[in-house]
């Protein structure tokens, strides 16, 4: 019995004047192997016989928008009537230099289906549907692969032509819940090294979009941290560590980010630790939230444990030296700066109050000068760590949470420009000109409003500013680390 899929109705006119040119046209790759499937399309590829030539002048007498991408590879960006953009590429076949570059060396055009099957990555993707009947072409005999959900390579030499496809052999073992057959686990072993002739911005692509492999077809919603109470963990995602497991079984950690390598087989403490150092690290990342800062702080949040052992004989400092190492890993993959800085600064902080001894009052002030975002921030890369060291022990990341949903109730404010009053209101209530009293002011205002939000009214706070001005005159200048309450209490004994 013949196959067929659900074909774009937007594709009808464009297949008919392709066939009447003498060619057929086929939706090819994941939109056919997701519509067998039953998942949503991602993308639209089409290919088919005809030349980009033959194609374009098609769509110039249809007055179909096509826009020439290359002609190295023979590629079209079609526009059709439903607003999607269809790439259409020729038939063809292809041959790479020594190495595991990107770019294919040679392309010969006029080829097969089944030539052009086998220049594809696996198998899978290599299912062709008739864009006029919907009809399914077999060329690779890929649909038992998707009964059994295996990814089988399209050619031998597929990961020796292309390197990047082993990440992509990784990312849809994850995305898809697919499992690589013992030949595609042998070559991806075989060729990790060529990861390296491959773009520094590929494999972060590619490393992000795995980090990220339970978000793909609405499993689970990435969710921004923003100025709200982080999403509570949702457990362990298996798909994301088999994959980071999957990485590390063919040795794909050393061209993407060997810093983690140094934790490889290193032991921890027994009392907190059920991992070693670089599993601890797949574990915590497992467990975050779905967002791009914080899978990849979790994963690098424990990379400088080795290098602080070695240089100290302990961890104390691993945070220090983890922050250094996560933002050099980040720059060597050219991860964009906003995601480096944040990652660093998440790693940086991330054993602030780690036995849970710090005070509500001091977490409020340290909440307030992290900001709303790092405190989401922090909150959850303390759950991911206490969840990923497979032994529970979460009691300080719920305080946290708890705190921090309060402090959000109550309206504190975050950040001096939150506060009631302003430096000029300041200046005008204590006849103070503008400079570093004034400053000192502010700043304990601000301190004292984190602490108690409801004096955050400006009336009050310019009450208090006056006593401030007061005790700063009679007594000296007051430090801008004290309270209201602790000045009065330094100036009631002095």
């Amino acid at each position: 019995m013949q196959i067929t899929v659900p074909i774009p109705s937007a594709l009808a006119p464009l297949a008919a004047a392709c066939r009447a040119a003498g060619g057929a046209l086929y939706l090819v790759g994941g939109a056919v192997r997701n519509a067998l499937l039953g998942l949503p399309h991602t993308d639209f590829d089409i290919t088919g016989p005809l030349t980009q030539q033959a194609v374009q002048a098609v769509c110039d007498q249809g007055g179909i928008p096509c826009v020439p991408m290359s002609t190295a590879l023979g590629t079209l960006h079609i526009r059709l009537s439903d607003g999607e953009v269809y790439e259409y590429t020729p038939f063809r076949a292809e041959r790479y230099a020594a190495g595991g570059a990107h770019r294919p060396e040679s392309v010969r055009f006029g080829v097969s289906m089944t030539e052009d099957a086998k220049r594809r990555d696996f198998t899978v993707n290599a299912l062709y549907a008739d864009c006029g009947t919907g009809a399914i072409s077999d060329p690779l005999s890929a649909l038992p692969d998707l009964e059994t959900r295996t990814l089988r390579l399209a050619a031998p030499d597929t990961l020796r032509s292309d390197a990047l496809r082993i990440l992509r052999l990784v990312r849809f073992s994850a995305e898809l819940g697919f499992t690589p057959d013992a030949a595609a686990l042998a070559a991806a072993r075989e060729n990790a090294a060529l990861l390296a002739d491959i773009a520094p911005e590929r494999r972060f692509s590619e490393l992000r979009k795995i980090l990220l492999a339970d978000t793909k077809y609405g499993n689970t919603a990435e969710e921004r941290f923003s100025d709200g109470v982080p999403p509570l963990p949702a457990g362990e995602r298996q798909n994301v560590l088999d994959a980071l497991l999957l990485l590390e079984t063919i040795g794909a950690w050393e061209s993407l980010i060997p810093a983690l390598t140094a934790g490889r087989g290193m032991g921890q403490r027994p009392d907190f630790h059920r991992y070693t150092i670089l599993e601890h690290a797949f574990h915590a990342a497992a467990n975050a939230a779905p967002d791009e800062t914080l899978r990849f702080a979790a994963l690098l949040h424990d990379v400088g444990k080795p290098a602080a052992l070695q240089t100290d004989g302990n961890y104390y400092r691993h945070d220090v030296y983890g922050a250094a190492l996560a933002r050099e890993a980040l720059l060597a993959l050219r991860a964009p700066n906003t995601l480096i800085h944040a990652v660093a600064a998440i790693v940086a902080g991330h054993m602030f109050d780690v036995q849970g001894t710090a005070t509500d009052a001091t977490l409020r002030l340290r909440f307030a000068t992290w900001g709303r975002e790092q405190t989401a921030y922090m909150i959850g890369i303390r759950e991911a760590d206490f969840r990923g060291c497979g032994i529970e022990t979460t009691y300080i990341a719920e305080r946290w949470r708890a705190l921090f949903q309060r402090m959000l109730s109550e309206n504190t404010p975050f950040s001096m420009r939150e506060l009631a009053v302003t430096g000029s209101d300041v200046m005008a209530a204590t006849g103070l000109s503008e400079g570093a009293a004034v400053g000192a002011i502010k700043n304990k205002l601000f301190r004292h409003a984190v602490k108690r939000p409801k004096d955050n009214e400006r009336a009050r706070l310019l009450r208090i500013a006056k006593g401030l001005a007061r005790d700063m005159g009679a007594a000296g200048r007051v430090s801008s680390e004290k309270t209201p309450q602790e000045t009065q209490h330094a100036t009631r004994n002095s």
